[in-house]
């Protein structure tokens, strides 16, 4: 049977309900002061924007005379044969000096051989070459134009196109036209290199007697002849005497650069 509650009971906890959130109040109150509001941190000022301090002027270099640039190269590489090579020019301060503005006197066509490095055969130092290398010293446009950049823009006043004792690229070219390529070539680009060394071979006379040898120096001198016919500008410095373009060839055993004598 349900007991119902007193009238008296019910008006007490009425009661002591509606107390209770103003009790629990009252405690918290007394249990913890209200917090202060934080003070906001007071903006840092900004930092005054550091401007670099201007690059100093580089004033202009003369250029090279075309047949001192020359020179400049035999010297070079006379020392680097005697193993008198110099670390002149390849030390912090010089890498500093042509960090801002380079003027290499001479530009170099080279083949892209691990055995031929023209900074070291001519023992020359940073910012002195402009070196465009490439698997048979051979002539594109992007290498023309940047035989064109170096001497436009940098003020080289020789350009040399350096061929090398059996070379590699020259070498595949013979046996290819002999009826002998490599199968390692085969589904590769270097078809594309062969296509342009091979009217050198093809001019190689009959009776030469070490064809491959003839063929690295005729293929540096048709580098050089395609240079000149191929950029009217640098063909224009020519006639005007600005600059020489020439064709040599550094052989592998001794080290010495010389003409190369179609």
């Amino acid at each position: 049977m349900t007991r119902f509650l007193s009238r008296r009971t019910l008006v007490l906890a009425t009661a002591a309900l509606a107390a209770a959130p103003m009790a629990f109040a009252e405690e918290a109150e007394h249990a913890a002061p209200a917090a202060k509001p934080r003070p906001r941190p007071k903006a840092k000022p900004k930092a005054a924007k550091v401007v670099p301090p201007a690059a100093p002027a580089h004033p202009p270099v003369p250029p090279v005379a075309p047949e001192e640039a020359m020179n400049r190269l035999m010297e070079g590489n006379a020392r680097y044969v005697a193993y008198r090579a110099s670390s002149a020019r390849r030390d912090p301060g010089r890498r500093i000096e042509v960090a801002a503005v380079q003027h290499p006197f001479a530009c170099i066509l080279a083949c892209a051989d691990s055995r031929v490095a023209p900074e070291l055969i001519f023992d020359q130092g940073l910012g002195d070459l402009f070196v465009a290398r490439v698997a048979g010293n051979v002539v594109d446009d992007a290498l023309l134009a940047s035989i064109e950049y170096s001497v436009i823009h940098l003020g080289a006043t020789l350009v040399m196109v350096l061929g090398h004792e059996r070379c590699g690229a020259v070498k595949a070219t013979v046996d290819a036209l002999a009826g002998k390529p490599s199968p390692e070539d085969r589904d590769t680009h270097i078809g594309a290199l062969a296509d342009r060394i091979t009217p050198a071979v093809r001019a190689v006379p009959a009776w030469s007697t070490d064809k491959l040898d003839a063929a690295v120096t005729l293929n540096a001198t048709h580098a050089a002849a395609e240079i000149f016919a191929g950029s009217p500008v640098l063909r224009a410095r020519v006639l005007s005497g600005q600059l020489k373009i020439v064709a040599a060839r550094y052989d592998l055993d001794d080290g010495i650069v010389s003409p190369a004598k179609a």
